[in-house]
């Protein structure tokens, strides 16, 4: 009997912006949308499980899509909601180094990144003289320390930014 396998291309076509910045998600939202005169609004969040994992990670997740223009907006959180619990097993006196490394790596949507807060996509057509712009604007926000373009290709965990 033939064996046939089913090979899967995730289409990485977005513009990839992450942002550092202290601020809360709907703080940094909320100045976004001053900013650019978009709407971002506050979706379930974003649940993510590794192969590895034995629960999912959750990121917070906000999203505006502008219909006219055929582009889609969202910020998507880096480090997970769930971060800061903490089980009964793992507590401050009897955590061990493989537990560590686990919560770890669940802790962060795009590990690779980790001096990012959040990452703002847009999806759609967007150019590189608007791209820089965006990057600029967003620079410009008081509570952001810094933004910077990423490429997605260059991403290892990229496939946690398909949605």
């Amino acid at each position: 009997m033939a064996k046939h396998t089913l090979e899967i291309s995730y289409d990485y076509d977005f513009l990839l912006i992450g942002i550092s910045s202290h601020e809360k998600d709907y703080r940094i939202c909320w100045a976004l949308n001053k900013k650019l005169g978009i709407d971002l609004v506050k979706q379930d969040s974003l649940e993510i499980k590794g192969k590895k994992q034995t629960t999912p990670s959750y990121f917070s997740f906000f999203i505006f899509d502008k219909e006219e223009d055929f582009l889609e907006y969202s910020v998507i959180a880096n480090f997970s909601e769930n971060k800061a619990l903490v089980t009964k097993e793992n507590t401050l006196f009897n955590e061990d180094d493989k537990s560590k490394k686990d919560q770890s790596e669940n802790e962060l949507l795009i590990p690779e990144q980790k001096q990012m807060n959040y990452f703002f996509m847009v999806r759609g057509e967007v150019d590189d003289d608007e791209a820089e712009e965006l990057v600029k604007n967003i620079k410009e926000i008081d509570v952001v320390q810094t933004a910077v373009r990423i490429d997605v290709t260059q991403l290892k965990s990229k496939q946690n930014l398909i949605f």
